[in-house]
């Protein structure tokens, strides 16, 4: 079908160029056009039709604005399409780390944190979004970055860390995080990383993060380092989870860390001088 447009279709493709909206909801357009739900959905279906929308999930549609021409493409870029995904939102963990430059290799999937709802996959053009929900206290650092193109809502480079800490099958595991914060070592705020650690409540993120620290010889000032220090209780945790890294290892008394990922898999990318 012909990329025409009725006299209501135009209203509302004008609206969202002008107003430089790549995305719309069903209920946007509702309001936007003042017409009920199911003309709304029958509009939609027409421009959908005519290349003007494209659909993303159920309920969200993309524009595909005149410029593009008669090919009428849509944007491959996946951070803008996941920005609409959830609110709130941010994208951290693996995806954080590659876009700040951490890792030079992207995940298949892309990851967000979200105060709501639970932790799931939202599967988008056939591209997995693992939304990870967190508690809202853990809802911070986060900014509004240009993504490859998109401005969309990133976590600090810091909270990115912390965030892989606490959840380390979202970052490519514990070996991974130790080249994030190797390949970060000269650009964090470390008196910044400290406060936001703290606000975790979490003393094995502080033992994790404290023991690499110490393994990958990064120094940080001696009144940051009793911060985490005085968290540090009698019990031990697990350097790796121990179903997939086992139970055995050597015991660090400083951090109170069970060591049982292999020295060589923790700096198979790094070297430490």
């Amino acid at each position: 079908m012909a990329r025409s447009l009725s006299p209501l279709e135009s209203k509302l493709i004008l609206f969202l160029e002008w107003e430089k909206k790549p995305f719309v909801t069903t209920k946007q357009v509702m309001e936007i056009l003042s017409i009920s739900h199911d003309y709304a959905l029958v509009a939609l279906h027409r421009l959908v039709q005519k290349n003007w929308l494209s659909p993303v999930v159920p309920g969200v549609y993309e524009l595909i604005p005149a410029e593009r021409g008669e090919i009428a493409f849509v944007d491959t870029n996946p951070l803008a399409l996941g920005s609409v995904l959830i609110e709130p939102y941010a994208f951290s963990f693996a995806t954080a780390a590659y876009f700040y430059g951490l890792t030079t290799q992207a995940s298949t999937s892309v990851y967000l944190e979200t105060t709501k709802g639970k932790t799931r996959i939202i599967t988008a053009r056939g591209k997995k979004y693992r939304v990870i929900a967190v508690p809202e206290r853990l809802f911070f650092a986060v900014t509004e970055v240009n993504a490859f193109g998109s401005n969309v809502m990133m976590v600090e480079v810091e909270k990115a860390i912390l965030d892989s800490i606490n959840h380390p099958e979202s970052a490519g595991d514990i070996p991974e995080i130790a080249v994030m914060i190797w390949q970060a070592k000269s650009r964090l705020d470390w008196q910044k990383l400290i406060i936001y650690a703290l606000k975790f409540q979490s003393q094995s993120l502080i033992q994790r993060l404290g023991y690499l620290l110490d393994f990958l010889k990064i120094e940080i000032h001696r009144r940051e380092r009793e911060k985490l220090l005085v968290q540090v209780e009698k019990t031990y945790c697990y350097l790796g989870r121990p179903t997939k890294w086992g139970t055995g290892g050597k015991h660090n008394a400083i951090w109170q860390v069970v060591v049982n990922i292999p020295e060589s898999e923790l700096l198979a990318e790094i070297k430490v001088v």
